[in-house]
């Protein structure tokens, strides 16, 4: 199956459907395009991921990735204009991306790593969660220094949401009262903020990701400069690679929730279903 060619996203997802009554549980909730490695080492393992375009030339780069192969059905495409590119491009460019995908994102507001004015972003915001709303699309969500704003802005459009890598001290709840979704990201075996975030979301709203693999090397590359040593890592610091960087995450939110990793692993998995797809779906999933 190609993606982007003749497929519509609801014949992606009844593919997907079918492949996903396998696999081993780890699956990565939020991942970037990367490299042909990565896509390839997804494919290999069977590592269900969401792998967002944040502009219209990204979305054409993923959509020629895509194309270079029979895709397996793990890898989602998603799309939305990145806080950080809404300077650049309209949100109306991404719609027809936006509408042939299963999954919009990321998208949001950032004062902490972007210079965009934030009226800029939030126009291109509440553009595309409007449009998610219309077109019943789970979204993923970037939140940076405005996790308030955010949270508050949700309220006026309903949907099915992805907080990726919560790492503000702060209005979680806020979040939560709304059922969104919360991913932990791989800087978990060493930022407080993180590891908090791992033992407050329920345990039907928690998901795990990568953000791509630079962004592991980021958080690892951080953890050192914090003073996390090799052994507090399941095994030696390991290869960096998506499994070995979710295995991590998992191996570090398990031991924060004191629960045993392939429990943890089941509940995660539907829980990525439920966001991908919705509640009516992944019912064999429920009672293994």
């Amino acid at each position: 199956m190609k993606i982007g060619e003749n497929s519509t996203a609801e014949q992606y997802v009844a593919e997907a459907g079918r492949f996903w009554e396998e696999g081993d549980g780890l699956i990565d909730a939020h991942a970037h395009i990367g490299t042909e490695e990565e896509i390839r080492e997804r494919i290999r393992d069977g590592i269900p991921s969401v792998i967002c375009a944040g502009s219209p030339k990204e979305t054409e780069q993923l959509k020629r990735l895509f194309n270079r192969f029979e895709v397996h059905p793990v890898i989602i495409p998603a799309a939305g204009l990145h806080p950080w590119n809404s300077d650049k491009y309209r949100a109306e460019e991404m719609f027809p991306f936006m509408e042939e995908w299963p999954v919009m994102g990321e998208i949001g507001l950032d004062s902490l790593w972007c210079d965009v004015p934030l009226n800029v972003q939030k126009e291109a915001f509440e553009c595309q969660l409007d449009f998610a709303v219309k077109k019943r699309k789970p979204v993923v969500l970037h939140t940076k220094e405005q996790e308030a704003e955010i949270a508050g802005i949700l309220r006026r459009y309903p949907n099915r949401y992805l907080v990726h890598w919560y790492s503000c001290g702060q209005h979680l709840e806020e979040y939560l009262d709304q059922d969104c979704y919360v991913s932990i990201g791989p800087d978990v075996v060493w930022n407080p903020a993180v590891q908090e975030a791992a033992r407050q979301v329920p345990e039907d709203r928690l998901l795990i990701e990568t953000d791509g693999l630079g962004a592991v090397k980021w958080a690892w590359e951080e953890g050192e400069k914090h003073g996390i040593m090799e052994s507090q890592f399941h095994t030696a610091l390991p290869e960096l690679t998506v499994r070995s960087s979710l295995e991590q995450t998992l191996w570090e939110v398990s031991r924060l929730r004191g629960v045993e990793m392939n429990v943890l692993a089941k509940a995660i998995k539907r829980n990525f279903r439920r966001f991908v797809w919705g509640d009516n779906t992944g019912q064999k999933e429920e009672n293994r």
